[in-house]
C-alpha cells in the first residue's frame, strides 16, 4: 500500500517538533554543571513504519532519549547545537513548504472538477 506524501511528512514534522525541543533544552541547560543532553531520532523508524504501511505511520509516536551524561569540565559545544537547531529548522521549513505545495496542487485539481 502506498503512503501518502503529506501524511508521511506530516509525521516527519512531528519529529522535527519535537527535535527542535530537545534542541532548545540542550541550548538552555548546557552549562549546567552536570547536564544530560536529549536526543529525538525519529528517521529510521518513520522509515521502517513507511515501509510496513500508512496505518503504522498513523500510530507512530516519537520521544526523547538520554544522550551524552556532561560533568564539570567536559568541552560543551554549543556551536555545534545552534548548527543542529538550524539544519532541523530547514528540514521542517521544507517539509511545511512542500506539504503546501501538495495541498494547493491538490485543491486546484479538485476545483477543476
Amino acid at each position: 500500500m502506498a503512503i501518502d506524501a503529506v501524511s508521511l511528512a506530516a509525521k516527519a514534522l512531528d519529529g522535527l517538533y519535537l527535535r527542535s525541543a530537545a534542541l532548545a533544552h540542550n541550548l538552555a541547560n548546557m552549562n549546567s554543571p552536570r547536564f544530560q543532553s536529549v536526543e529525538v531520532n525519529f528517521e529510521s523508524a518513520l522509515r521502517e513504519a513507511a515501509n510496513v504501511g500508512s496505518s503504522a505511520v498513523d500510530v507512530l509516536q516519537f520521544g526523547f532519549t538520554a544522550g551524552k551524561l556532561f560533568g564539570p569540565g567536559d568541552e560543551r559545544r554549543e556551536d555545534l547545537l545552534l548548527v543542529d537547531a538550524s539544519i532541523n529548522a530547514m528540514r521542517y521549513a521544507a517539509l511545511s513548504d512542500l506539504i503546501g505545495r501538495r495541498l494547493a496542487i491538490a485543491s486546484a485539481a479538485a476545483g477543476a472538477r
